[in-house]
C-alpha cells in the first residue's frame, strides 16, 4: 500500500468518525463523487464501525 493510499484511508476513517472540518468534508465529498474505490473503502469502513459497535454493545450487555 502506498504512502499516500494510506494517507487517504487516514482522511477517510476520519470522514466516516465525524472527525473534519467542513473543508476537509468536502474535499472528501467531492473525491467520493468520483472516486468509486474510495466510496467502496467508506462504506467497508462504515461497517466496519457498525460491527464493531454491534459487538462493543453485546460485550457491555453481557457484562451487566
Amino acid at each position: 500500500m502506498a504512502l499516500e493510499e494510506r494517507s487517504e484511508d487516514i482522511l477517510l476513517f476520519a470522514y466516516v468518525d465525524g472527525e473534519l472540518d467542513e473543508d476537509q468534508r468536502r474535499l472528501v465529498e467531492e473525491l467520493l463523487a468520483h472516486d468509486p474505490d474510495a466510496h467502496r473503502r467508506v462504506k467497508s469502513m462504515r461497517e466496519l464501525n457498525r460491527l464493531l459497535k454491534t459487538a462493543y454493545q453485546e460485550d457491555s450487555n453481557e457484562m451487566a
